[in-house]
């Protein structure tokens, strides 16, 4: 490592720039798939419940998938891994575009399919990316982590514009293609921006049995780490839904779904950059903490006002929701950062893919239950009662979780995460 450190923080902003710059434009494909694949769903099917349960099949695909990615990416070479995975979700959504023009009758199946195939990518792509940014980047990560949030919402932003406004002019085919084509120049972009760093990545053999072992014991001893995960677990249960929810009142409580849904995005995506422009400034006037437990209740809050939104006309709801969606993104964003910094920080490199894995495996499991549930508690009951209760779960569930993470907090020392 002697030869990349001779070069210093030249070097190092030229590969965060190279990770930003390919994370920036798969961004804008990103977001015209997520905002296409809800549509195409529920106006084929019209059912949340049959949506929220092709989105935990998703999760369960990635699940699977993401339980074996850490072991790969902490012993082998992670800017490979960023490269291949890029190319192959470029090639699994190219496939996505030409099933429309050439097989349309079977264009669903290979959307289904595509879904999953994706999922599996990311899987391989998200811990590398996570797992290299402390390595390339020693300080400030937590404003690199704002930095590269900012980004990629930014991107995601034009993602739902041309997806939203596309949606009834253009043939999805040539949306998707757009996709395949982000994906492709990204994992351009970090085969030339991060070449020179991959040759100082090792590539060690795998002991699935004893990198096991370490991960969990690691997670079992550090106890910040610990409690995040076991928080996690029963945030996402009651605030998953969400994913179904901004869909469904799309389609359900608006007459154009496609604009509706793509102005929801957005405005969650504005709100995000904002929440990362708090941390990214140049003074920081409040602990990571105190950031988690603002985003934490704020998203409850969010979730129980959403249902309150629900009973009014339909000109008043979606302004409202546009404002409550706006605020979602901006406390989410404010639970990402602490979250980024305290896993980069923490965790040492030979296990930190696995750990961060293994986290998301464990956030996942919950995910998957609450997307069908919610699917169909909105389908078969009063929508406002709904996210009402949920909604309150989640804000009683975050304000537990800073009690006891304020204790650990004084009881060891962690000011380099503060």
């Amino acid at each position: 490592m002697e030869k990349l450190n001779i070069k210093g923080k030249e070097m190092k902003n030229k590969e965060f720039n190279a990770l930003l710059s390919s994370s920036s434009i798969s961004a804008i494909g990103d977001g015209i798939r997520t905002l296409l694949v809800p549509l195409i769903i529920l106006y084929i099917t019209g059912s949340s419940f049959i949506f929220g349960l092709i989105v935990s099949i998703e999760f369960l695909v990635w699940i699977v998938s993401t339980g074996f990615t850490g072991y790969v990416i902490d012993k082998t070479n992670r800017v490979s891994n960023l490269v291949y995975s890029n190319l192959i979700m470029a090639i699994i959504m190219g496939c996505v575009s030409l099933s429309y023009f050439i097989a349309n009758s079977y264009f669903i199946y290979f959307l289904i399919m595509a879904i999953i195939g994706v999922s599996i990518g990311e899987s391989f792509f998200n811990p590398a990316s996570f797992s290299l940014l402390p390595d390339i980047v020693h300080e400030n990560l937590d404003k690199h982590n704002a930095l590269l949030s900012m980004s990629v919402n930014a991107s995601l932003i034009g993602g739902y514009l041309i997806a939203g406004f596309g949606f009834h002019i253009v043939l999805w085919g040539y949306l998707f293609g757009i996709d395949a084509i982000s994906f492709l120049i990204s994992s351009v972009i970090i085969y030339l921006g991060l070449k020179g760093y991959a040759k100082f990545e090792k590539v060690k053999k795998i002991h699935l049995l004893r990198d096991t072992k370490d991960a969990w014991s690691f997670i079992k001893n550090e106890r910040l780490i610990l409690y995040t995960i076991i928080f996690g677990v029963f945030f996402n249960l009651t605030l998953s839904g969400f994913i179904v929810v901004i869909p469904t009142i799309a389609v359900k409580y608006t007459s154009s779904s496609s604009f509706s849904l793509s102005f929801f995005y957005i405005a969650e995506l504005i709100g995000m950059i904002v929440g990362g422009s708090l941390i990214l400034g140049k003074k920081r006037k409040s602990k990571l903490l105190n950031y988690l437990a603002i985003g934490s209740i704020g998203e409850g809050c969010v979730m129980l006002f959403t249902s309150l939104t629900l009973l009014s006309p339909t000109g008043v709801l979606i302004l409202f929701m546009v404002t409550l969606l706006f605020l979602k993104g901006l406390f989410s964003e404010t639970i990402n950062i602490p979250y980024s910094v305290w896993y980069q920080k923490l965790v040492p490199r030979n296990v930190r893919a696995k750990v961060n894995n293994f986290k998301d495996l464990i956030l996942t499991l919950p995910t998957v239950i609450g997307l069908p549930l919610m699917g169909y508690l909105l389908d078969c009951y009063s929508n406002w009662l709904i996210l009402f209760i949920f909604g309150f779960f989640a804000i009683m569930t975050s304000i537990i979780e800073y009690l006891i993470l304020s204790k650990v907090f004084k009881e060891n020392s962690y000011s380099s995460v503060m």
